[in-house]
């Protein structure tokens, strides 16, 4: 926050790069100059609005406890004089916004708003949780269609249509910015697109995605593969064995035979090793659980694990496993030819090791994966300081590249275990044993696990 010289009145400011920020996001979601157009064209009537707006948005702000207390005394009363202050700030920027010019200030502007929710605000006391701020920017979008509906649905439908469009892209782009203060993982962006695309191409493989989806394939023919002897499964027990490189289940369950791919429709974890009790099998990673009998996800039963059929017969069990192509011919991605790379920027992916990686593409909060003498190693960035551990969790071997942060703990996906990656001890179990660590030598733009 600065001060102009001789003025007592406080100029808000965001990020250096808050300006192309906003041109990027808006590129990017397709928001253009006739976009704006329409906004301006319905300014008045969204100004017409905007007190009943304002009225619903602090409403719904003031009827939940946790957002309430932002605008309360000690007692436990609302602060009315700061509530007039927040309606006065938000009235400003509806009419700002409705105005329909999104210059370099009014990008500097939102991405400030963005920050003063958070700790990176110029009071480091106030804190609104980021899900509160998506709920209120679709609070806004909602009322703002509402208006235009009422307005111009039945004399101006088009303009409706092209102003609604207008609306709903232009709050896209706020929202991200608002949003982009919350985390550290949304670097500069590009003011354009770098690569080419041909649509078409994209198109006809979505299609025949969809078409496979729905069944509209033909089976020519099913590979049998003999997996085991019939009384190596008892009852009640499973195996895993891989044909053509997929990791297959298959399960005796209750006198049947079934045959599940062990990829889970959520991340791709080893669903076939979790836990099975009455009838459904629960993923060892985040919990999705699935019918054993069909491979149902309970969550969406339109969802469903890849069965296999399963014959068992002269004591040996065989899966038949179909082998199917498309009516039509293999979809191939037209590649176009991206523009031009720097130089300096391949010769840096060229000669990177299999234990190094480049400064610039770990970015604070997020977590890496390189290889050390052949074990996978998980690098993570502590507000620029960079720590390495083993990267399979001691207690049942999880990825932990495939987890969250937690302050200085690294979280497994698989069961919660919590290590600190400055020194690897157990923060939480279940594990009980620490991690291995590494030492991070940074040496320019490159940066090495030993």
């Amino acid at each position: 926050m600065e001060t102009t010289a001789g003025q007592d009145r406080p100029i808000h400011r965001g990020g250096q790069d808050a300006p192309q920020y906003f041109r990027y996001m808006a590129e990017f979601v397709g928001f253009t100059q006739d976009d704006a157009e329409a906004i301006r064209e319905t300014r008045l009537i969204i100004e017409k609005y905007i007190p009943e707006l304002v009225g619903k948005f602090y409403s719904n702000l003031l009827s939940y406890p946790p957002t309430r207390k932002i605008f309360s005394k000690k007692g436990g009363t609302v602060d009315q004089e700061y509530l007039q202050l927040r309606m006065h700030h938000l009235t400003n920027f509806l009419r700002r916004t409705a105005a329909g010019v999104y210059d370099d200030d009014y990008a500097s502007f939102v991405d400030y708003v963005g920050r003063a929710h958070t700790t990176h605000g110029a009071d480091p006391k106030i804190y609104i949780p980021e899900r509160y701020v998506i709920g209120q920017v679709g609070l806004i979008q909602h009322a703002i269609s509402e208006a235009l509906h009422a307005e111009l649905h039945e004399l101006y439908p088009e303009l409706e249509a092209r102003a609604a469009r207008a609306w709903n892209l232009l709050m896209m782009v706020i929202l991200e910015m608002l949003a982009r203060a919350y985390s550290d993982e949304r670097g500069i962006e590009g003011e354009a697109a770098d690569t080419a695309v041909d649509p078409g191409s994209v198109h006809r493989l979505a299609v025949q995605i969809y078409e496979k989806n729905v069944g509209m394939y033909r089976s020519i023919e099913h590979r049998e593969v003999r997996v085991a002897q019939e009384a190596e499964i008892g009852d009640g027990e499973r195996k895993l064995v891989e044909v053509e490189g997929v990791s297959i289940g298959v399960f005796h369950h209750k006198g049947g035979w079934y045959a599940l791919s062990n990829s889970c429709l959520h991340r791709g974890g080893p669903v076939c090793i979790g836990l099975v009790e009455g009838g459904v099998i629960t993923c060892p990673w985040h919990g999705y659980q699935y019918e054993l009998t069909n491979g149902e996800l309970l969550l969406d039963r339109s969802a469903k694990l890849e069965m296999y059929p399963v014959e068992v017969r002269g004591g040996e069990v065989y899966l038949r496993i179909p082998m199917r192509v498309m009516d039509g011919e293999p979809v191939e991605l037209e590649q176009s030819q991206a523009l031009p790379v720097e130089e300096e920027q391949q010769s840096q992916q060229q000669t990177l090791r299999e234990n190094e990686f480049l400064v610039a593409e770990l970015l604070p909060g997020q977590i890496g994966l390189v290889s050390v003498d052949g074990e996978e190693v998980a690098v993570v960035n502590l507000e620029g300081s960079f720590y390495a551990t083993q990267n399979e969790c001691t207690h049942a071997y999880g990825p932990l590249n495939e987890g969250d942060l937690e302050g200085t703990g690294i979280v497994c996906p698989w069961h919660d275990s919590c290590f600190d990656v400055r020194d690897g001890s157990v923060i939480r179990g279940p594990a009980d044993e620490a991690l291995r660590t590494y030492r991070v030598v940074v040496e320019g733009h490159i940066a090495r696990v030993e």
